[in-house]
């Protein structure tokens, strides 16, 4: 098939913004596909290629939100109305008379009430009078992403350290509700900390583990993994082999003050660890790897009702829960836009951005839908100093208009 003409208009903006913008975007893979034109994948930067695997940040949030829905489907309960506290291990929530409202569409919407980011000082009092273990940050919210201490066993653990068990638990006991659930929408990445364990409590499989019997291999998705490094934790650890890690994108540090984000807990070397190196914290809400043709492949799937080269991948009456507008900006498996953007995106397009600056999204157009994907790896300030908007000029005000608007 030959590149059409506009897709390579295109590379050509991508690449002339970052040869003007080196240091807002020192690399990136992209990619576009619709049904005239197939697949379609470049790259910029050095180091970058079309085979290039990132960590998608909070676009993670699909994924656990599609596993979950399949693993509700999988026990015969595809109800998004249960109460969180009828199901198995999730029994926590039955003692607060206002948690034990929580329903599972209000963990995949972001309207249990649970807060974004709290600041030390304002959580529950359970972090002081024990010995702390390892780097931490003054926030809550993203226990991936912060590092955040949890008490075992009389001591306070970072969060990386422990499992997906344990950390979950913990959310759910101690991390306060903002508004009563369903009232409103609050985006917090706990939220899914907890989904993930409902996956756990519903399949007796880690997140990944299921993801990847159900949903990767299915679809051929064969760059796309949660775990990067050993574990050795059987039930946790994946088959990534050291060719895929040596093609793990680099993470740029690219802030409004030139100084490390003061609400993330910087790996062992002081920097962000891209192989999350002692892990065995999941991150089921902003912990996966893939790569742009992977998406790719994931959203042509949802497009074609969850059927992939003949074989029904994923059931129907999940596809439609994924993809049908919810209300409150529909997050169950990505964000749903009501109107056209000034970047170019129709009525009714799916989409997901991940923090450190990446995003997809899916246009339904009429006859002939339109995917783009944009993965780029720049940490950035979230709470101090933001500056994510800096980060997103070079999706919003570049790649996605050209797009949109060449690919007509």
């Amino acid at each position: 098939m030959n590149t059409p003409r506009w897709w390579s208009e295109v590379v050509d903006g991508v690449t002339e913004f970052q040869r003007e913008h080196p240091g807002n975007l020192p690399g990136a893979v992209f990619a576009a596909e619709t049904r005239a034109d197939g697949p379609l994948v470049a790259a910029v930067g050095d180091g970058w290629s079309a085979g290039s695997i990132c960590n998608i940040g909070s676009m993670t949030k699909t994924f656990t939100a599609t596993a979950v829905l399949l693993a509700l489907a999988e026990a015969d309960r595809l109800d998004v109305e249960s109460p969180v506290a009828e199901f198995p291990g999730m029994e926590i929530y039955r003692g607060d008379p206002v948690k034990r409202r929580i329903r599972v569409r209000h963990l995949l919407q972001h309207t249990t009430g649970m807060p974004v980011f709290l600041a030390t000082e304002e959580a529950p009092p359970v972090l002081s009078g024990a010995e702390l273990v390892g780097p931490t940050v003054p926030w809550i919210g993203s226990p991936g992403y912060t590092n955040e201490p949890i008490p075992v066993e009389g001591r306070f653990v970072p969060s990386r350290l422990l499992n997906l068990d344990q950390v979950s638990e913990h959310i759910m006991r101690t991390y306060p509700l903002r508004h009563e659930p369903g009232a409103d929408y609050t985006y917090s990445s706990a939220n899914y900390v907890v989904a993930g364990r409902l996956v756990e409590r519903l399949t007796g499989k880690s997140p990944n583990v299921f993801l990847a019997e159900k949903l990767f291999r299915p679809l051929g998705m064969r760059d796309s993994f949660f775990v990067a490094q050993p574990t050795g934790d059987t039930r946790i650890d994946e088959d990534v082999t050291a060719e895929q890690r040596a093609r793990i994108a680099g993470v740029s540090l690219i802030t409004r003050d030139g100084k490390w984000p003061p609400e993330v807990a910087p790996g062992p070397d002081g920097g962000w660890d891209i192989l999350r190196r002692n892990w065995r914290f999941v991150y089921p809400d902003g912990g996966m790897y893939t790569t742009a043709a992977d998406l790719l492949t994931f959203l042509r799937a949802v497009r074609d009702d969850g059927v992939h080269e003949g074989e029904q991948v994923l059931p129907p009456e999940v596809v439609k829960l994924m993809v049908t507008d919810h209300g409150f900006g529909h997050t169950m498996a990505f964000g749903y836009r009501r109107s056209t953007t000034p970047y170019g995106q129709g009525p009714g397009t799916l989409d997901h951005l991940g923090n450190i600056m990446t995003y997809f999204w899916c246009d339904p157009r009429d006859g002939d839908p339109l995917h783009g994907v944009f993965l780029s790896q720049r940490l950035a300030n979230a709470i101090v100093n933001n500056n994510m908007v800096d980060g997103m000029r070079a999706i919003f005000r570049g790649f996605v208009p050209l797009v949109s608007k060449g690919a007509r």
